[in-house]
């Protein structure tokens, strides 16, 4: 049995690596700020918000232990040398190290066998790829947006002839404005002041290589809040007075004219001025005609808002001084897991007389700013919830039901003639090397890709 003062020691090393681990952290957090544009924000108060979303989440916790386990393995390791020489230190390398290896392996092997267990076969349809060296702008015949939300770089000559070869022809680019707390006027958008800086580059850069084939592009701010505690989430932002919601417009609005100036100065088809934000827009809606005023006059370009599929889509009080109705279109179009094609198209089909009532009052088009489905056996039911990390390592994956719930759109609202277009969600660069065995949204290296290259090929009369 160890001696309490031993025990002792143990405690007091630990502390004094984690103190180490937290003085080195603050250390890569401060020269990444200092080797970065973040604006007129202080250096000291960047790294203290950055250390304060670190302390919310226990993985961090975790991965700060891991050099310390490491060099406890490592020490024991060492001690069963001393012990029993070679014998001692094979015993110990193995039941230490390699048995819970094989362990842990064989556990992930098992739950993968468990999620890729759908027996689906699909034959991949080529003849509808676009084998040209540019996207072939069917937007001038049949006046439909093709087009998918884009996280990627402008050396990803890869995606974009992928892109361009499974017939998209609009890419959605998503600037994130971060938000602390719901409730409190505070946007972090203190890199939109000088033209020059690193963002703004890359933003430069990207739209110049997706004009190299012929591209176009929708600018789409998302505000992300930080701290969404409850259930809170961007579309409940509220302000406490009315004070604080002039405080919230200003921030938001130098912002979101910032994007429109940037928009206009690289000829950007479309601009989004806001995304799901149903309180701010129905409980300010004075601050919004001001602010779409105050975009007209620097973006010569189309204008439309992504509302929420629910009771934000007849909430929205500023329609008529947008060109299209911006819809986030989650609708859930299944009952249950795993279903038919034809349950899909019903589905569907009960949300076309809301849209195109929608269509009639305000005379835009609609346009589906957002639309997407995991690759899962429920991804019909709630479309619009998030893969939890617990989800993207058990759930079971179903490349049929994503690809049959894009299916179910192009059968049904796709053909709309007061659809203006839909907007995917999402297409990741960095899955390039994947194989498609993952219950995300993304459609690379799926069914559903060939399934939207077949949507988007045809031509509508």
């Amino acid at each position: 049995m160890r001696s309490k003062p031993s025990i002792l020691k143990t405690f007091k090393l630990f502390f004094l690596y984690y103190a180490i681990a937290i003085v080195i952290l603050i250390g890569i957090l401060l020269v990444f700020v200092l080797t970065n544009d973040f604006g007129s924000r202080g250096t000291i108060s960047i790294v203290l918000d950055m250390l304060s979303r670190l302390i919310k989440y226990p993985l961090a916790y975790v991965i700060l232990l891991i050099p310390y386990l490491l060099y406890r393995l490592i020490k024991s390791l060492i001690n069963d040398y001393k012990r029993r020489q070679l014998y001692g230190f094979c015993k110990g390398l193995f039941l230490k190290v390699i048995l819970p290896i094989i362990i842990i392996w064989g556990g992930v092997l098992s739950i993968n066998w468990y999620r890729q267990a759908e027996n689906y076969n699909y034959d991949w349809d080529y003849s509808v790829e676009n084998k040209s060296a540019a996207i072939r702008n069917l937007y001038l015949k049949d006046k439909k947006q093709r087009g998918i939300h884009f996280f990627g770089r402008s050396k990803d000559s890869i995606s974009f002839e992928i892109l361009k070869t499974n017939n998209i022809e609009w890419l959605t680019l998503v600037p994130f404005l971060s938000q602390e707390y719901h409730d409190k006027p505070e946007l972090n958008t203190g890199f939109r002041s000088n033209d020059s800086t690193t963002r703004h580059q890359r933003w430069r850069r990207l739209i110049n290589k997706a004009n190299s084939y012929g591209f176009k592009i929708m600018f789409k701010p998302h505000i992300w809040l930080n701290n969404r505690s409850n259930g809170i989430w961007r579309s409940n932002i509220k302000m406490k007075s009315q004070e604080d919601w002039n405080a919230w417009f200003n921030e938001y609005s130098a912002c979101i004219l910032d994007y429109a100036s940037l928009a206009e100065e690289l000829n950007i088809a479309l601009f989004c001025i806001g995304t799901e934000l149903h309180t701010p827009a129905i409980e300010q809606p004075e601050q919004w005609q001001d602010l779409i005023k105050k975009i007209r006059g620097v973006y010569s370009g189309k204008l439309t808002y992504g509302a929420n599929w629910d009771s934000e889509l007849q909430d929205i009080p500023f329609w008529d001084a947008l060109d299209y109705i911006g819809v986030q279109a989650y609708f859930p179009i299944a009952t249950g897991n795993n279903p038919t094609l034809s349950e899909l198209e019903l589905g569907w089909r009960k949300h076309l007389k809301t849209l195109e009532t929608l269509h009639k009052t305000y005379k835009k088009p609609i346009l589906f700013t957002e639309l997407g489905y995991k690759s899962t056996i429920d991804a019909g039911l709630k479309p619009w919830e998030w893969n939890t990390v617990g989800n993207r390592f058990y759930k079971r994956i179903s490349k049929r039901t994503q690809a049959l719930c894009y299916e179910a759109f192009f059968n049904t609202v796709w053909q709309q003639d007061w659809l203006e277009g839909v907007h995917l969600w999402e297409w990741q660069s960095r899955n390039h090397n994947g194989d498609g065995n993952n219950n995300a949204f993304t459609i690379q290296h799926k069914p559903a890709l060939n399934v939207v290259a077949k949507g988007f090929g045809e031509v509508l009369k």
